[in-house]
């Protein structure tokens, strides 16, 4: 069994490392679209039947007999697939017993990798496409297709299981993730945590901002909520702790902290990428509209971090816990810093000059490796391969991901839900954006628990832009809208997966996690109307119009975090303190700018701060009083 397991992860080594090999090579010798997907899907799955690990021998058997048949499914597309193309909606036996054993595989890696319920979610749109002719036309009920249809359509249609999920993760996700892969490897990402570490090493403040803002920059390059919780929370949650916060609350900064990382140009998460094939855009539009709403995000939550984390008593062996603060020479100087300026600067300018996406993302790891080679950490050799190996991996569930993706998408394109649930949900709503905007964020959210960013992004995309659209809405703004609603499903309970991720790290309760990650990061549910109601905020719109959204937005935003660390729940007075600040920081920040809403906000606003005037004077002599009584017992 020994031997047979060494074999087998040898060969998952192998096949990880030549699906990294295999996206680099399709930039210049791209295959049939058909084709190349086709392989990718092969490569992929076929590492992850290889990678698993099945406690019998049965389990061994099984394995290969998955292993065979993804060969077998997916080598025949590869070989065959003009044959395919041309019998179209003429299928032979072959084409739907290989398109049902495809399903097959697919539902068997996503209920190992992805769990049940996300299963479940893909079974549902199976049996609806089904089973939907039974269903009456006010629930979407379409005309009925046959299971030779249904298995062919989601086979060898270039809209099913090869769709433009697959062509994304194979054109921009790899390579975006050997590029992420090439940052660690050589050493890049040590700027980040001294960069913070200069600009925030001071009381029990300090390393919650440094949290903060390590994991936005990580964020940044590496464009992964998970990856970033996982890189720059094994360092900062250990040290929040240690300098006094409480378990849930540390876990809970890193979570929303890194959540953040989807939404920061220049790379941004995975779900950009499939918004760039739909929209059909180029990726510098979708970095400039994202910017102010990503520096928004990450300006308001330290402020809120900040806010939260002033009050506590200083460890009487602060300095200790968080070390000299770096010099600024120090941390200039550092061969990383030059690194880490020369990749970022060499990325951004790239997209900004709308160079394509692919070639724009080998220059950056072409830059990042050669600047390390004047320095002592360079990347060598061996450094080279386990980033090929690395990347692969990650590939393998990427690879899964959007194979499960496209059961979804098939089904909504072949039954032609996409087109009659906006009209739907238009009656629904009896045309009025607002309640149909908040029917989308709800929706987004129920879709996004369980469920990685890009995968719920693309379902309410498909289901959901269009009677947003349709009510007049642009396509940019009802797109950058469900991708952040279906984001704020990351932190937000029952699931949560990055604040579960960083409850783990922590050892921290998830439950309680989960719901300060909500508070802490309130910007994800707000911010999304915000800019539907004022375009501004995705640059559209004059230079002094944008200036003049942006600081009320900001002043809103800044208000209602500040309001939601009054409340006191030991008394009703406690609750009802912040109320006034609350309700004028969402009248700055989310509705449609106008002299009346701007005069209430602002009315409420200066009650508000004069109400948590005498309580926030309180806490500040109070916490003064601990740094001096800190000082005098150490």
């Amino acid at each position: 069994m020994e031997n047979i397991q060494r074999v087998r992860h040898g060969l998952t080594v192998l096949l990880c490392v030549g699906l990294a090999l295999f996206a680099i090579l399709n930039v210049w010798y791209p295959l049939v679209p058909m084709q190349e997907r086709a392989l990718f899907a092969l490569i992929g799955l076929g590492a992850f039947f290889l990678a698993t690990q099945p406690g019998s021998r049965l389990g061994v058997a099984a394995d290969t007999v998955h292993l065979l048949l993804t060969i077998l499914v997916f080598g025949y597309v590869v070989v065959f697939w003009q044959d395919l193309l041309d019998r179209q909606g003429n299928p032979i036996q072959t084409d739907i017993m290989l398109g049902t054993i495809g399903v097959y595989l697919i539902m068997v890696a996503t209920v190992r990798s992805l769990g049940r319920s996300l299963a479940a979610v893909v079974a549902v749109f199976l049996l609806y496409t089904f089973f939907g002719q039974h269903l009456p036309i006010w629930l979407g009920g379409h005309r009925g297709y046959s299971i030779d249809r249904i298995f062919t359509f989601l086979y060898s249609n270039e809209n099913g299981i090869l769709g433009f999920a697959i062509d994304a993760s194979l054109k921009y996700m790899a390579l975006f993730i050997i590029l992420g892969r090439v940052l660690e490897y050589s050493g890049t990402l040590n700027f980040i945590t001294g960069f913070a570490r200069l600009l925030f090493n001071k009381g029990t403040t300090g390393p919650p901002l440094v949290c903060v803002v390590s994991s936005m920059l990580i964020g940044m390059v590496n464009g992964s909520s998970m990856g970033s919780v996982y890189i720059s929370g094994q360092i900062t949650i250990p040290m929040m702790k240690q300098v006094g916060l409480k378990a849930e609350l540390a876990a809970a900064i890193e979570a929303t902290a890194a959540n953040g990382a989807q939404i920061m140009p220049p790379v941004m998460g995975f779900a950009v990428f499939f918004m760039i094939v739909m929209l059909d855009i180029s990726y510098a539009e979708v970095i400039v509209a994202a910017a102010i709403p990503g520096v928004l995000y990450y300006l308001t939550l330290g402020i809120a971090v900040w806010s939260r984390t002033r009050r506590l008593p200083p460890p009487p062996d602060l300095d200790k816990i968080v070390g000299p603060r770096p010099s600024l020479r120090e941390v200039v100087l550092h061969p990383s810093a030059l690194s880490f300026v020369a990749t970022a600067g060499t990325l951004t300018y790239l997209l900004v000059e709308r160079d394509s996406l692919q070639i724009s993302a080998i220059w950056a790891m072409v830059v990042c490796i050669a600047v390390t080679m004047f320095s002592r950490d360079r990347y060598t050799p061996k450094k080279a391969f386990n980033t090929l190996r690395d990347s692969g991996k990650e590939m393998v569930e990427i690879v899964v991901v959007t194979l499960a993706l496209g059961l979804i998408t098939g089904p909504i394109l072949l039954t032609g839900l996409g087109t009659k649930l906006p009209a739907l949900m238009i009656g629904w709503a009896s045309g009025d954006i607002t309640l149909l905007l908040i029917c989308a964020f709800f929706a987004c959210m129920i879709l996004g628990t369980g469920m990685p960013t890009s995968m719920a992004y693309v379902i309410v995309a498909l289901l959901i832009t269009l009677p947003i659209t349709q009510l007049g809405v642009p396509k940019l703004h009802a797109h950058m809208f469900v991708f952040y609603a279906a984001l704020a499903a990351m932190i937000t309970p029952p699931v949560g997966l990055t604040a579960y991720a960083a409850a783990t790290i922590a050892k921290a309760d998830y439950w309680e996690t989960g719901w300060l990650a909500s508070v802490l990061g309130m910007v994800k549910y707000l911010v999304p109307f915000a800019f539907v109601y004022r375009p501004e905020l995705l640059m559209v719109g004059t230079p002094l119009d944008i200036v003049w959204v942006t600081a009320v937005c900001t002043l809103g935003m800044i208000a209602m975090a500040l309001a939601l660390d009054q409340v006191d729940k030991q008394s009703m007075i406690g609750v009802l303190r912040p109320v006034p600040l609350m309700a004028g920081g969402f009248l700055l920040a989310v509705p449609p700018l106008s002299s009346t809403v701007i005069g209430l906000g602002a009315g409420l606003f200066v009650v508000g701060v004069v109400l948590i005037l005498p309580k926030w004077r309180l806490d500040r002599e109070l916490a003064l009083s601990m740094v001096k009584t800190g000082k005098q017992s150490s």
